[in-house]
């Protein structure tokens, strides 16, 4: 019984391992044709030469559909219309992560980035590599979990309360400018058409190195120049609008160097980290931020990337290899937020680091820089206060050299005012003495004239007085003739 006994055991026991590699070889089985049929399902589902999915080793980690974090569903009466005052969102102080909990996420590369680094769940963007907005909504998207959306069924079970545009940076090189906002005024039409309880955030087309590896097929003037329609838009149609350039952009108007993640256009982990902080505290006015943020990372797929290539993105199979290495992780650290009960903040920290070893050497440069900027700065500063000591000096010394001129000038006046008021003194006393000499002269010449009138009158009564003598002395002799006649007679 005993012998039975061991060799039933053996028999039992070879028959449980038979049964057993049989269910291996059927699974294992099972696994191939299912990889091998999603990625022929992958590759029919554009059909499109410009868009492909990329073939090379991955591994979908795709957490169960019941492990997903869902997004809240908007309900009537959570719309809010923009006012001028109110469609650049503000920021909001004490701005908690469980806003993100409310948000969903329309957008192209840069979206996937924030997808692919751990700062938006899987599920809460609709998003692929170098989409453009004219194709937006005719185009079939997949996520890191190996589902497939249009832009309509996202829209159908994602009615959140905030729907955001991350869109507009590829075919900005579009040579119709009409044919840009036109597109883009009817995308925006069509998600609010379809989304009609969600408010509507544009958010800005932020800043590139134009420099870069892209630097053909987008610019920061044209940036700036459809960044301004976008607001224009978002004014008109009393919806919201996000600048997150203004933090992206550094002081030369390009993307800051700690936020360029290589190729002048994507971003860093830090400046993926940078975007994802500057929602959260810009949010649309009335939306809840309560509850706790949780990201459920899935590690991206190359298998099931979907890519669109051409002029619009400006991506080609030189700069494919470098542009799957940002967006799958072999860059900076996106694998970081793999815990399934992480929350957002310890997701983006561990996202977004470097190693030790790039980090310092990054850190290095930048202080580097920064030094170099400050000693740059420090040298203009110095150079423009010496100029203006000079120019101040310059003035004194014009100033003092004026009020001299000036100074003379008066002393000359003043001069002259005193010869002229002299002269005219001496003219007057001249004038004074000559009239006084003419007075006295004329007071002599009366006074002559009276003493010859008067030795006139003189000698004319002396005369007077002699006739007389004359005449008596006549009149006697005249009577001694008669007297003397007479007696001879």
């Amino acid at each position: 019984m005993q012998s039975l006994g061991k060799r039933e055991m053996i028999i039992v026991s070879s028959a449980i391992i038979a049964v057993t590699i049989a269910i291996i070889l059927v699974m294992a089985f099972i696994k191939v044709s299912k990889d091998s049929a999603l990625g022929e399902g992958g590759m029919a589902a554009h059909g499109v030469s410009d868009d492909m999915i990329i073939d090379g080793a991955g591994e979908n980690a795709a957490a169960g559909e019941e492990d997903i974090p869902k997004v809240e569903t908007a309900t009537a009466g959570m719309k809010t219309e923009s006012t001028p005052d109110t469609t650049i969102l503000a920021k909001k102080e004490g701005a908690k992560d469980g806003y993100l909990n409310r948000c969903v996420f329309l957008g192209d590369s840069r979206t996937v980035s924030m997808v692919n680094y751990g700062f938006f769940n899987d599920d809460a963007a609709l998003a692929q590599i170098g989409i453009s907005h004219p194709s937006f909504a005719s185009n079939t998207f997949i996520n890191n979990a190996g589902k497939e959306y249009t832009l309509k069924s996202y829209l159908g079970s994602h009615q959140a309360p905030v729907i955001y545009m991350l869109l507009g940076v590829n075919g900005i090189n579009d040579p119709s400018e009409s044919h840009y906002q036109n597109t883009f005024i009817s995308l925006i039409d069509s998600v609010i058409e379809m989304a009609p309880n969600s408010n509507i955030v544009l958010v800005a087309i932020g800043p590139v190195d134009d420099n870069g590896i892209y630097k053909n097929t987008v610019q920061n003037a044209l940036i700036d120049k459809y960044n301004d329609f976008l607001l224009k838009t978002a004014k008109e149609k009393h919806i919201f609008y996000l600048n997150i350039a203004e933090i992206l952009k550094g002081s030369d108007g390009q993307v800051k160097y700690e936020y360029n993640g290589g190729d002048g256009l994507h971003y860093s982990g830090k400046g993926c980290e940078a975007i994802f902080r500057y929602i959260v505290e810009h949010p649309v006015p009335g939306i809840s931020d309560d509850g706790e943020y949780v990201v459920k990372y899935i590690k991206p797929d190359p298998n099931k990337i979907k890519v669109s290539m051409g002029n619009e993105s400006g991506i080609d199979k030189d700069k494919l290899k470098d542009l799957m290495d940002i967006m799958t992780g072999s860059g900076e650290g996106q694998s970081a937020s793999t815990s399934s009960t992480e929350s957002s903040s310890a997701a983006a920290s561990e996202a977004s680091s470097l190693d030790e070893e790039e980090a310092k050497k990054k850190a290095e440069e930048e202080e580097k820089k920064k030094k170099e900027e400050e000693e740059k700065k420090k040298a203009e500063e110095e150079k423009k206060k010496k100029e203006e000591e000079e120019k101040k000096k310059a003035e004194e010394e014009e100033k003092k050299k004026k009020e001299e001129e000036e100074k003379k000038k008066a002393e000359e006046e003043e001069r002259k005012k005193k010869e002229e008021e002299e002269k005219k003194k001496a003219e007057e006393e001249e004038r004074k003495k000559k009239e006084e000499e003419e007075k006295k002269k004329e007071e002599e010449e009366k006074k002559k004239e009276e003493e010859e009138n008067k030795e006139e009158e003189s000698e004319e009564e002396e005369g007077g007085e002699s006739e007389e003598g004359e005449n008596e002395s006549g009149n006697e002799n005249s009577t001694d003739q008669a007297d003397g006649g007479s007696s001879a007679d």
